[in-house]
């Protein structure tokens, strides 16, 4: 039993999880990307990936341990596919005896007609066309039936492989449930336009939790909007604390939206600006950097990025289990690229 807590005002800022969408026995097979915790686990599972094939003396094993399948294909499983591409490419291509990484298939998935549902249709195409160039085989139309250890069932066919990530979709956590006030169909909790929930005006709710219509539309689950919010609901706190007059109703000021698509490449709209490419890839970079919090980070991080740009080379690539369920098991080869510690 949890002790209650007494307060004036509550924000609740409780976020996402992933979304299988009835399938919950997908998760097990396909992990999702929300925390640090499962970017590590599944930079560890790719890693393990290419480890396993130097260690498997079959060849003919060599396919599904060197397939990466992403299902879905918004802005994470773009960016994330491109990523794995440049990775395989690029960082690992001469780090291995006995494979080839660059034999690697990275196959991007999605029931939708295009990638990128939330940008224009000019820069959607771009991005599937940069995402083909790198390698990427992107297919488009179909739902994913079934996923297991041995791999994905799309359409009546069967993809083959042992590392599948779920880069689909996204449920918001039960907060209208433990506040017991309506919610939108998606389940996240409907707030009035200074942000607090009907009846209860020391209640605020912001960001993926929250929802709120501007202009007759949904605001979007982007962090843009979660910031604005956390502080207009901050300010408004403040305000009434201290007695002063209090501000107007929440407005979200779109900026645009940005999804990098490997190295050097980006797509931008803003408004009426659409552009993709490297101008696209600066401009993400630039604001990347402008989010940092203190200058001489901005500095480090500025020249490790130009750093890996020029050699192509990353840092250690160590495989850590963050998650602390199980230790991640070593591999013994020959020759490869990861040392394997368990932090559990």
């Amino acid at each position: 039993m949890g002790v209650p807590i007494g307060y004036d005002f509550l924000v609740l800022a409780t976020g996402v999880t992933h979304s299988y969408f009835g399938r919950s026995e997908f998760e097990k097979f396909a992990p999702g990307l929300k925390s640090l915790a499962d970017a590590v686990a599944i930079r560890n599972k790719i890693l393990l990936a290419f480890e396993q094939a130097e260690a498997e003396e079959n060849p003919a094993r060599h396919g599904d341990l060197l397939t990466f399948v992403l299902v879905g294909a918004g802005p994470t499983g773009v960016e994330m596919a491109g990523a794995i591409a440049v990775l395989v490419r690029n960082t690992l291509k001469s780090e291995f005896r006995r494979i080839n990484p660059e034999s690697a298939k990275i196959i991007l998935l999605d029931m939708a007609p295009r990638v990128l549902g939330p940008f224009s249709e000019e820069l959607a195409q771009a991005a599937k066309e940069r995402l083909v160039n790198l390698g990427v085989e992107v297919r488009l139309g179909h739902g994913v039936d079934q996923i297991d250890a041995g791999g994905v069932l799309v359409d009546g066919a069967r993809i083959a492989s042992k590392t599948v990530i779920w880069t689909a979709g996204v449920a918001p956590s039960p907060a209208g449930k433990w506040l017991n006030v309506g919610t939108d169909r998606a389940g996240r909790v409907r707030i009035q336009q200074d942000l607090t929930v009907a009846g209860h005006p020391e209640v605020f709710v912001v960001g993926d939790t929250a929802s709120l219509d501007q202009d007759g539309k949904p605001l979007p689950g982007v962090a843009q909007v979660a910031i604005q919010q956390g502080r207009y609901a901050g300010t408004l706190i403040h305000r009434i604390v201290t007695g002063k007059s209090t501000p107007g109703p929440f407005r979200y000021f779109d900026k645009g939206n940005m999804a990098v698509v490997g190295k050097g490449f980006a797509v931008l709209q803003s408004g009426k600006v659409h552009i993709s490419g490297f101008l696209a890839w600066l401009a993400w970079a630039a604001v990347h950097l402008q989010f940092l919090a203190q200058s001489s980070l901005r500095a480090s991080v500025f020249l490790q990025w130009v750093w890996t740009y020029a050699t192509g080379q990353r840092g250690s690539r160590l495989i850590v289990n963050h998650h602390g369920s199980e230790p991640a098991k070593p591999v013994a080869k020959e020759a490869g690229l990861a040392l394997t510690i368990s932090s559990k």
